[in-house]
């Protein structure tokens, strides 16, 4: 398996001038000496995108005169290996810490795609347009996921795609993994935590390892992309405008339809921006931690980003390993407690649960433990829990003190299988 190193990385500083490397807590440039053009997403000069852009341009905004209504747009933080060997095409968002190695190949990403929080692309593999690579997931070239033109396909957290195809009208959920040489047909979804190894099991739902896609995973599939288009265009807004903004911890750039309001996150009670942190805190964060504070007690490729979901709670004491991700589907919020230890690798994520009066809310409880690579997605964890590595919970309610055994499935709080992986 290909998973990053849990070592620092150097930051890519490349808004609109040329590109520098940052180290980790390396002091970052005050926005002055950053040179953004003038504050308009329609300023003089700019363009419509209508093709792909090599990452080699020196940018976050791709291609570089597109209009932020239609261009790409690329985290500060994410991970450019080999650059003119990647391309990128119109209204497409890569969220941060991404890691994208071509190595002695290409990587293409298509129109309106997004590669979320910690994701790693490396070697040769084509996104194809409307796809959805979600937070954590690895894909090994050769790979191709969705077409060019085509409906919408989906790769779930911390899965794994290794060599195989995803089609487009098809979904691999979380924490799966496909093997080599195998083609997820159209119309059929891997459920969670399943190994895909035959033809025959990525092809028949005797065998228990994937299903028919229903109309509601179609839903989801273009709510995540509604999403993530209107991120793409709110950040190429955001270099243009506030490009500092987008170091550290900043704002969020709202004005959007699943979430109004541009929100600074707060620490210690103050809000200000912090644009040497080597995490990324975005948007409605409320950290009971001061801002140095937080930034000790976490690793590498941490990323709190309240832009969709909003409203998230740090207690004080908390510490994340390297690649940790939080995130929430739009109108969800989330609540992490005092002294909470988060693994290698962890996602966790917001959403609606309807089995509780806070269905809004995803809580994880004071002195809470989350093994490296699990998945906690729309659930309450109770005081003093422990989730064993690569553990999926989902919509669950777990009482304190309960232990989840390593690789475990629990969905609305009963076990249903383990991660064969």
């Amino acid at each position: 398996m290909r998973h990053r190193a849990a070592s620092p990385r150097a930051l890519l500083l490349a808004l609109v001038m040329p590109t520098v490397l940052l180290a980790q807590h390396r002091p970052v440039p005050p926005a002055a000496s950053l040179h953004a053009p003038a504050p308009s997403s329609h300023a003089a000069g700019e363009v419509t995108c209508n093709s792909s852009a090599p990452l080699t341009e020196k940018g976050l905004v791709f291609p570089l005169a597109a209009r932020a209504d239609t261009a790409a747009f690329v985290d500060v933080t994410v991970e450019r290996v080999h650059p003119e060997q990647v391309r990128i095409g119109c209204r497409s968002y890569v969220a941060p810490f991404v890691a994208l190695d071509p190595q002695s190949a290409t990587i293409f990403i298509g129109q309106a795609s997004n590669l979320q929080d910690n994701v790693t692309i490396t070697g040769k593999v084509v996104i194809g347009d409307r796809v959805s690579i979600a937070h954590g997931a690895t894909v090994a070239g050769p790979s191709h996921i969705g077409t060019q033109g085509g409906r919408p396909a989906f790769v779930g957290f911390n899965s794994f795609i290794d060599g195989a195809t995803v089609e487009a009208d098809a979904m691999v959920t979380h924490l799966a993994k496909v093997s080599p040489g195998i083609t997820i047909r159209a119309g059929m979804k891997v459920l969670p935590g399943k190994w895909i190894r035959t033809q025959a099991e990525a092809d028949s739902e005797s065998l228990g390892k994937v299903a028919r896609m229903t109309e509601a995973d179609r839903e989801f599939m273009d709510g995540v992309l509604h999403v993530n288009n209107a991120l793409a265009a709110g950040y190429a807004a955001l270099a243009k405008e506030a490009p500092n903004e987008l170091l550290g911890s900043g704002r969020d750039p709202g004005h959007s339809d699943f979430n109004h309001d541009s929100d600074e996150p707060s620490f210690s009670g103050r809000a200000l921006p912090h644009p040497t942190m080597h995490l990324r805190v975005i948007g409605g964060v409320v950290a009971s931690d001061a801002w140095d504070a937080m930034d000790r007690m976490a690793g590498v490729g941490v990323s709190l980003r309240a832009d969709e979901g909003e409203h998230f709670r740090f207690g004080a004491g908390s510490h994340f390993a390297d690649h940790v991700t939080f995130h929430a589907l739009e109108h969800s919020n989330l609540e992490v407690g005092r002294f909470v230890m988060i693994g290698y690798h962890v996602v966790v994520h917001g959403g609606s649960d309807d089995a509780s009066e806070e269905k809004d809310l995803t809580r994880i409880g004071d002195r809470a433990m989350v093994g490296a690579t699990a998945v906690v997605f729309r659930s309450k964890v109770g005081a003093g829990v422990q989730i064993g590595e690569r553990a999926y919970i989902d919509g669950c309610h777990l009482a304190p003190g309960t232990v989840v055994p390593a690789r475990t499935i629990m969905v609305k709080d009963k076990v249903v299988g383990v991660v064969e992986w």
